[in-house]
């Protein structure tokens, strides 16, 4: 089903992320009149020129730059919200006071559980919607892995990553778990963490963490295993009682194996710049998307705002209520 013409999307933040969300919006075929609210001239100018890098339709669509949220005034069909975690929650319900209703929101989505609890209910008060862009159910590979595994009494997802902190990354993978063993409830133990915070490369105010994160549910297993290393890798092996899959989502690599045999897998790794243009068109023509929703995703956060919170407690000796990962 092909979306309407003029739908109108407001991107929020076009530093590095908030780019490849708009080189995904321009990819759209229907004419789409696009807002971009963000005060750094230099993140502007990252935007356009990674539009420049692409080939579009540079008339199929209507641009307008701005620098604050005061210059939007009309509703709008989705907003993206691609700014850091830190004061989201308030950002968003400047766009609720303004009848925005449908909202892709970036990772983590905040800082707190109290934060989180507080947009859940303004988002019920608006009648608004959200979804939360922890992507990977978007890639081919996953949803492969999903019909292959559909069956699997149990599953077990290991995932091995160079170079990347899990303060950054642990939300996704915890995601791409939930969806495939079809539960959000999975309790977390953070006490293999390595005894140390880390800086986050964006910005002093972010810290990051390495080690490993466990989770279980019923009858499934989860472990995330972040390490320094000189080169950035993502490995990711997922076990069923009588199957298996590995992953190199950076080399994009896979195979599967059952009692039939051995098979390749189509491992290419989906980008925010391609992966946004279908989930876009699937809010516009379904209101729904694969993602998870604001209320979907909520334990998942819960428990990482736990388990790192009581951490740094651990390791600096001091209560912390707002968990300063984006």
């Amino acid at each position: 089903m092909l979306m309407k013409t003029n739908k109108k999307i407001i991107l929020i933040g076009c530093g590095n992320i908030g780019s490849r969300h708009l080189q995904a919006i321009v990819k759209l075929k229907n004419k789409v009149t696009i807002e971009i609210v963000e005060p750094s001239v230099e993140a502007q100018r990252l935007a356009k020129s990674r539009l420049n890098e692409i080939k579009y339709n540079k008339t199929a669509h209507e641009f307008f730059w701005h620098k604050s949220l005061s210059e939007i005034k009309n509703k709008s069909d989705l907003v993206i919200i691609a700014t850091n975690s830190k004061g989201r929650v308030n950002l968003i319900q400047k766009l609720l006071n303004l009848e925005h209703k449908r909202f892709i929101i970036e990772k983590m989505v905040c800082q707190s559980s109290i934060e989180y609890k507080k947009l859940l209910s303004l988002m019920k008060k608006s009648h608004a919607k959200g979804w939360v862009n922890t992507n990977r159910r978007y890639f081919e590979v996953y949803q492969d892995i999903k019909e292959k595994f559909a069956d699997s009494k149990y599953i077990q997802l290991s995932v091995f990553a160079g170079n990347s902190g899990l303060g950054t990354n642990a939300i996704h993978f915890l995601d791409l778990f939930s969806w495939l063993v079809e539960d959000y409830k999975i309790k977390l133990n953070g006490e293999f963490l390595v005894n140390q915070i880390f800086e986050n490369k964006r910005g002093n105010c972010f810290k990051e963490f390495v080690g490993t994160i466990v989770g279980f549910n019923k009858n499934s297993f989860v472990s995330l295993t972040f390490f320094p290393a000189k080169k950035e890798s993502f490995v990711i092996k997922i076990f069923g009682e009588d199957r298996f899959a590995s992953i190199n989502e950076l080399e994009e690599k896979g195979y599967f194996i059952n009692n039939k045999g051995k098979v390749k897998l189509n491992a290419k790794f989906g980008h925010t710049s391609e992966l946004t243009t279908k989930i876009i068109q699937d809010i516009f023509s379904k209101d729904d998307c694969l993602l998870p929703t604001l209320k979907d995703s909520s334990y998942l956060h819960k428990e990482l705002f736990h388990i790192f919170n009581k951490h740094m407690k651990k390791v600096l000796n001091e209560d912390v209520k707002l968990c300063p990962i984006t």
